[in-house]
């Protein structure tokens, strides 16, 4: 009986000895892997294409919307129309015009007449957000009120 207790604690003790050393190998392996150094060898051609990446979509943005601003006035399409054409959308906005179904010049399409894009994204978000707020308000309240009429 003696023989199979000391196996039975020659077992364990081998098996906490191959327990530590592989706890010693994982924390290792974590302490490189969250060296910044060493994740900057590893991983620094992946994050400097990401990076190059990122910047050439930035740059190429930012001169599109240089070109846009700085643009010349466009070729004019109604002029290059043919004459029956050019005649037909003449009268089109002469009765457009009297019905007053035309926008004034600032209210087309364009930058002109909007808001800028940070109020846009907080407009937007407070309207989506109104509703939510005033259903948990209101759930407040009603729970308040029920504990109020209990009492």
């Amino acid at each position: 009986m003696g023989s199979s207790a000391e196996q039975a604690n020659a077992q364990v003790a081998a098996t906490r000895q191959r327990l530590e050393a592989s706890l010693d190998r994982l924390e290792g392996r974590l302490r490189r892997d969250l060296d910044p150094k060493y994740r900057l060898r590893r991983d620094g051609a992946r994050l400097a294409a990401g990076a190059v990446v990122v910047v050439a979509v930035g740059a190429a943005l930012w001169v599109r919307g240089r070109r846009r601003r700085g643009e010349a006035a466009p070729t004019d399409w109604i002029e290059a129309m043919p004459e029956e054409w050019r005649m037909r959308l003449q009268q089109l906005l002469a009765e457009a015009a009297e019905r007053g179904g035309l926008e004034a010049k600032g209210q087309g399409h364009g930058r002109q007449g909007r808001r800028p894009l940070w109020q846009t994204v907080g407009l937007r978000a407070g309207r989506m957000a109104a509703p939510v707020v005033m259903n948990s308000v209101a759930n407040r309240l009603a729970g308040r009120r029920g504990e109020g009429g209990t009492s």
